[in-house]
């Protein structure tokens, strides 16, 4: 089946091929390493590595570059600020970035450029537009791309030029043609120690934009299949990667396909640190584990907007918890040691014929990486297993067929299998007790001593929407209190579901 992708250059939906076949070469925008992650790259990178792991699933093999920027005048402000050298802050930082990349469960790319030992290949390719009279020097030595060179510019965008002249970050730098050249080199002063000499006589910094090309440049060539990164990057960051990497090599277009992923929202505004409204994955990450994370994230389309409150975080712990307790009932029924889970063998796209579960992930990932159909898919996998184990758990061959297909999909989007067997902060003891007795009130019936307290708490939430449905309002409420009393929130879904979250 063919896999399509939307490309935001086109502006729609196009079959992948890539540029040689077999092989991809694919770069996504890395972070500014002065400050934590945030949950705009948590939602950035997730998607990308779900995409890596889809064509890697598909048989291509790929050359995964993803940069790290570490210097910029953020970074220099932010070391400024704490006195320490802009460098050893940028290795802090970069640390603690691969740190939740690795909480997050997202595979490391085969290439990670930093900036910094790309500035030789930067000054390069800004001598060739120098002499091609593409970019202009300034008074102070600074110099600009111009934009009137480029009959195209702006065809990622697709706003009139006016309109990306008022969306162009308008530089205080004297000489400047038009608002919307943008700076390929920043001057500094000859006794500036964050700086590097150039041929044209006057030292400084790169931009921002010419460290891409720079590493695309000597990574993969003139042209590239896969360009990603956030819908924030489009302007004018991607806009001014294809006008200097096209004017540069003379070969259009820079990157085949450009892909680009929602906002992370909160109270409907783009998180941002300019709002002072964003959280950090480590923040997140001490209430939630790292699929659950990704299991929130992935529930939206990649291109659509993420809106960031507890209540979806909350039903996404409170799936995860179920999918966990899944596979772990799955590993006994079968006798698979949890040490070995995260290397169990899964199934492979030549599977696909014999597992229909799996056939069906990869139609609907071939379809623009359609993540909630293929969470869909996961669910419908699981909630089979978990039949045929309560029904026919004997069928041992049944219950593998199944399990293999859950565990392949699992990994394929990139959830961590050693979560699984992880502790899931279970419920205190005196609160199991309770909802015991909670239980034995609302039924009369005595419980298992090893029945699994969760397996208790969906239960008590089963009577209570039965109740809700019959209209029996009061024995409703009566549950709510129940649950109230004895410290578990109750939230109730606009699909009529009800989630919980212990506090």
């Amino acid at each position: 089946m063919a896999f399509h992708l939307h490309n935001t250059l086109s502006g729609g939906k196009e079959p992948f091929e890539p540029i040689e076949p077999g092989k991809i070469r694919m770069y996504v925008c890395g972070p500014t390493v002065y400050d934590e992650a945030h949950l705009g790259h948590a939602r950035c990178y997730i998607t990308w590595d779900v995409l890596y792991r889809f064509l890697l699933y598909l048989g291509y093999e790929v050359r995964y570059a993803r940069n790290i920027t570490d210097v910029d005048d953020k970074i220099l402000n932010r070391a400024d600020e704490l006195n320490e050298p802009f460098k050893e802050l940028a290795i802090r930082f970069t640390q603690h970035f691969h740190d939740d990349m690795e909480a997050l469960n997202t595979l490391p790319p085969t290439d990670e450029p930093r900036a910094t030992d790309y500035i030789d290949e930067m000054i390069t390719g800004i001598e060739v537009l120098i002499t091609k009279g593409i970019a202009y020097k300034t008074a102070d030595g600074s110099v600009y791309y111009r934009t009137a060179a480029k009959a195209d510019y702006g065809k990622l965008w697709k706003q009139p030029l006016d309109e990306l002249k008022q969306e162009a970050r308008v530089e205080s730098e004297a000489g400047k043609e038009s608002p919307l050249d943008f700076a390929l080199w920043k001057s500094t002063n000859a006794n500036d120690p964050n700086s590097w000499p150039t041929p044209w006589g006057q030292p400084g910094r790169p931009g921002w934009h010419m460290e891409c090309s720079a590493m695309n440049h000597r990574i993969f060539g003139d042209q590239i299949d896969i360009h990603t990164g956030g819908a924030d990057l489009i302007f004018p960051h991607h806009e001014n990667e294809i006008a200097q990497s096209e004017a540069w090599t003379d070969k259009a277009p820079f990157a085949k396909y450009w892909l680009h992923n929602g906002f992370v929202n909160v109270s409907g505004e783009k998180m941002s640190k300019s709002l002072g409204n964003f959280s950090t994955i480590k923040r997140v990450l001490e209430r939630y584990d790292g699929n659950t994370l990704r299991y929130f994230l992935l529930v939206n389309h990649y291109r659509m907007p993420v809106d960031l409150n507890d209540d979806a975080l909350v039903g996404a712990k409170n799936r995860m918890v179920k999918i966990h307790r899944s596979f772990k009932v799955a590993c006994d029924t079968l006798g698979i040691h949890p040490d070995v889970l995260k290397e169990y063998p899964i199934l492979t796209r030549n599977d696909t014929s014999k597992n229909p579960y799996l056939a069906e992930f990869e139609q609907h990932m071939s379809d623009d990486m359609s993540t909630p159909k293929a969470l869909s898919v996961m669910d419908e996998t699981i909630k089979a297993l978990n039949q045929t184990i309560a029904q026919n758990a004997d069928d041992l061959p049944k219950v593998r067929h199944l399990f293999v297909q859950a565990l392949s999909i699992f990994s394929y989007l990139g959830f961590n299998s050693a979560l699984v067997f992880a502790d899931e902060n279970p419920l205190p003891r005196e609160t199991v007790d309770a909802l015991r007795t909670i239980y034995r009130e609302l039924t009369g019936e005595w419980l298992a001593s090893d029945k699994d307290p969760a397996v208790i708490l969906d239960e008590i939430l089963t009577l209570r929407q039965r109740a809700k449905e019959i209209k029996n309002w009061e024995q409703a409420d009566a549950i709510r209190k129940h649950m109230t009393d004895i410290g578990i929130k109750l939230i109730d879904q606009k699909d009529g579901s009800t989630q919980w979250e212990q506090v």
